[in-house]
């Protein structure tokens, strides 16, 4: 499984960049026409083989092709190490729509595979390397191909793997998870982002679904505040108000094995304050972006099973402030979903630790302009870049609008599914397909804007989803897959 390993080191990438940048001439444009189900055309001295299916043209275009060491603006993806030069590509006289292009690679060093390469695209929408799906290496012929809806630049590239004594190899997505790659792996970058994922949807069920046993820490306890709590069955959740300077705070503590999802009251009262208590690092950063997404969109914050966290409660309240909840498996959905995001899609600032925050502060100012556009993916929308500009995520705008997008995909159609959010825990296992295919549905609308519709190297991603059902169903115990499960109520009263 020791497959990359040398690819961490300084010296050994240098060497890659030496030996995969003399493939071609450095700076050459070399031009070539290309028609829809013809041969493939080769271009910087057989360096480049393009080529396009019946009907991936309008027009007659001609690419041009140019050979340049990777500039300083168009970095690695975090995880990700490009070896040799970027592949310039520009099209004229006409549009592509798809098309397969092959780069040669020259000798390796020592301990190196060929296989474990891939072909990467650039996205001027992301800013970051798209790894191309489809890819086949060509040992005889020395070559990585790959097939591409996009048609800006490429580089050759692989996971920066990091080894441990005892997970073996683990690959680091674009917000800093690591992800340990299992024994069924082998080798090609496909199967290790499979393995990758299965490792992170068995994360995220054990994130979400966690149990705990000790008490709620709530110092300096507000002596002016009393809190209500009513659960079915009773002591499911803990909540306390801790004394601030000019704010108060309340925290929740989830003791259902599962996902809850409490509705935030109207008009501002209570707001999630920042960096969820009981996560940190990227982790917590995915969730940050979970709890961002549910805010703006339903009025919504989440607590995956066993998790704390902290709403802001203004001062000077003389009226009661009532929350409720239930369990919800959109959650579930959204959580898996992000962690595959932050996996092949690069540049995800949006879910970057700090992200989340900043969409948090801007929320009294423009959540309520903002959320049509936000659940449409439209950056463009006025209210967006509003937003966008306030919270200084301008340059992240197309990596918000992903995140937003994919999650009020998920939370529209979760509710169509009987247990989705009632009887949760007595209908795990007729539930659970369900919200699977719903997650991977929701997912290929962000996935199919940068990759070919329909591989079997995203498919094959996607498919992991499916384990979901049965790791939730071993971590909920069984005394509790029992109907009516999940009603949540808090009322906080000043006195």
């Amino acid at each position: 499984m020791k497959i990359v390993r040398g690819l961490v080191t300084g010296a050994l990438i240098a060497a890659l960049a030496v030996a995969l940048g003399a493939c071609g001439p450095i700076g050459v444009h070399d031009s070539r026409l290309v028609l829809g189900g013809e041969p493939s055309v080769s271009a910087l001295d057989g360096y480049i083989r393009f080529g396009v299916p019946q009907g991936g043209t309008e027009g007659e275009p001609r690419v041009r092709f140019r050979l340049d060491p990777l500039p300083a603006d168009r970095p690695a993806t975090p995880g990700i190490v490009t070896v040799g030069d970027m592949v310039t590509m520009e099209v004229e006289g006409g549009s592509i729509s798809r098309g397969r292009i092959t780069i040669d690679y020259e000798d390796l060093p020592a301990g190196v595979r060929p296989e474990m390469l891939n072909v990467f695209a650039w996205s001027a929408d992301l800013g970051g390397w798209v790894p191309l799906p489809n890819t086949l290496t060509d040992a005889a012929d020395r070559s990585i191909s790959g097939d591409t809806v996009l048609f800006d630049s490429f580089v050759l590239g692989t996971w920066q793997l990091s080894p441990d004594e005892i997970d073996g190899d683990t690959v680091t997505t674009g917000a800093g998870t690591r992800l340990a790659v299992g024994p069924e792996a082998y080798p090609s970058f496909w199967s290790y982002a499979r393995s990758a994922a299965v490792a992170a949807v068995n994360e995220t069920v054990g994130d979400l679904t966690r149990t705990v046993s000790d008490g709620l820490v709530c110092e300096p306890r507000a002596a002016n505040v009393s809190v209500a709590i009513a659960t079915a069955p009773a002591g499911r959740v803990d909540a306390c108000v801790v004394a601030g300077t000019g704010s108060q705070q309340v925290r929740i503590r989830n003791r259902y094995p599962f996902p809850l999802a409490l509705k935030l009251p109207a008009g501002g009262q209570v707001w999630p304050a920042p960096a969820p208590e009981s996560t940190g690092g990227p982790a917590g950063s995915l969730t940050a972006a979970r709890n961002a997404a549910l805010a703006y969109l339903n009025g919504t914050i989440a607590l995956g099973g066993g998790e704390t966290i902290t709403l802001r409660l203004p001062p000077g309240r003389s009226a009661p402030v009532w929350l409720s909840g239930r369990l919800d498996w959109s959650v579930v959905a959204l959580d898996a979903g992000l962690r595959q995001l932050d996996l092949l899609l690069p540049n995800s600032r949006a879910l970057r630790p700090g992200t989340a925050d900043l969409l948090l502060q801007a929320h009294a100012e423009h959540g309520a302009a903002a959320r049509a556009g936000l659940a449409r993916g439209d950056v463009a929308d006025p209210s967006v870049q509003a937003l966008l500009r306030t919270a200084g995520l301008s340059e992240a705008g197309r990596s918000v609008g992903d995140l937003f997008e994919f999650s009020d995909c998920v939370l529209r159609r979760t509710p169509e599914i009987y247990g989705s959010a009632k009887n949760v825990l007595s209908n795990l296992p007729k539930t659970g397909p369900s919200i699977t295919q719903i997650t991977s549905d929701c997912l290929v609308t962000i996935y199919d804007k940068y990759l070919l519709p329909g591989t079997r190297s995203t498919g094959g991603v996607l498919d992991t989803l499916k384990s979901a059902t049965a790791t939730v169903r071993k971590a909920v115990p069984a005394a509790d897959r029992r109907p009516g499960y999940g009603a949540v109520s808090i009322t906080i009263t000043p006195r």
